[in-house]
């Protein structure tokens, strides 16, 4: 064994690696972050609790380098809690409903595509809004793109920094720039932008919306069809025949951190690897299913899974209670 620089970037939102505190933050810049946030978020938010029901289709354009594939995304929602969401291309289809406390889901392959996890993690435009616990706000500044004029607020979260703008005049969203800086890694840095505007129902959410990252990954989505809807179909939220069953909680508390077996010891070779990896965690943080959806070096796959199966991953829970979750993280080995 020998000890290489590791750097983990997880892409679940709510999780991050490290116990290091963050940018000591300025009191004041705290208090100028937060209405800033604060409103854009609600702007955005139509899964809010007393949201109006809603429908929402839209297409959806993947590119991977030269490689380019097209398909939809749709998503019927009566209230918190209860929900039916659709992504569907060639090759993978994936039906999640959320309903009475749980989450079934029905996929065509067990491990979610990582262009799937970026077109989520996109359509999450509240979420990558509202700063974690963790979160430091570094600064707060004024910047303009084009004849656009943004209000930008700077974070920190252990090794991860980002730099969250919104319209300065309508203080809707506007674009999330993120990643790891602490050693120049272009590749770790991914980038989400939001435009064209349109009211719904008290709330003004974009029909345009664009991921940029993670070595030529494109996401490009553009809604279609956004409408309040009155009565849903009697088996709207029927969980799909065959499908798996998760415990779902809307805002489950995490506690601890992504702990490796071998903590910095890498495995010699590793050396200038970048990898993608989905697991399948359950309740007591434990690995219960991992594999590797891209790397830069196939032929070291296997050991690389064998290495994270001992990972430790931070707890999550519902109302006290521990539940199991998926979740993708990237990582990078380095000299």
């Amino acid at each position: 064994m020998k000890t290489y620089r590791f750097v983990v970037f997880l892409i679940s939102a709510a999780l991050t690696l490290g116990s290091r505190p963050g940018l000591a933050a300025d009191e004041q810049e705290q208090k100028d972050a937060a209405p800033v946030l604060s409103k854009a978020a609600g702007l955005v938010d139509l899964q809010a609790s007393g949201g109006e029901p809603f429908l929402l289709l839209a297409n959806v354009a993947l590119h991977e380098g030269s490689k380019s594939t097209t398909g939809v995304f749709a998503m019927a929602w009566a209230g918190p809690g209860q929900y039916r969401r659709v992504f569907r291309f060639p090759g993978f289809t994936t039906t999640e409903v959320v309903t009475d406390g749980a989450i079934y889901r029905q996929r065509t392959t067990e491990v979610l595509p990582l262009m799937i996890w970026e077109l989520d993690g996109l359509l999450s435009v509240a979420s990558a809004y509202r700063l974690t616990p963790r979160s430091k706000v570094s600064r707060v500044q004024t910047e303009r793109t084009g004849a656009t004029e943004l209000t930008c607020v700077l974070t920190r979260t252990d090794l991860t920094d980002s730099r969250i703008c919104v319209n300065a005049v309508t203080g809707e969203p506007f674009s999330v720039a993120r990643g790891v800086d602490a050693y120049h890694l272009e590749s770790l840095r991914e980038r989400y932008e939001f435009g064209d505007y349109r009211p719904f129902e008290g709330h003004s959410f974009p029909h345009k919306l664009t991921f940029r990252g993670w070595n030529s990954h494109v996401v490009e989505v553009q809604v279609q069809k956004l409408i309040r809807v009155e009565t849903f179909a009697a088996d709207e939220f029927r969980p799909p025949s065959g499908s798996s069953r998760m415990h779902f909680c809307d805002s489950p508390e995490t506690k601890g951190e992504v702990k490796p077996s071998t903590g910095n010891a890498i495995p010699i070779g590793f050396s200038d690897v970048e990898v993608d990896m989905y697991f399948q965690v359950g309740p007591s943080g434990g690995v219960r299913s991992a594999q590797v959806v891209y790397s830069s070096d196939p032929l070291k796959n296997k050991e690389i899974v064998n290495w994270f199966t001992g990972t430790h991953f931070p707890i999550k829970t519902c109302s006290g209670t521990p539940i199991a979750y998926e979740t993708l993280i990237r990582f990078k080995t380095g000299h």
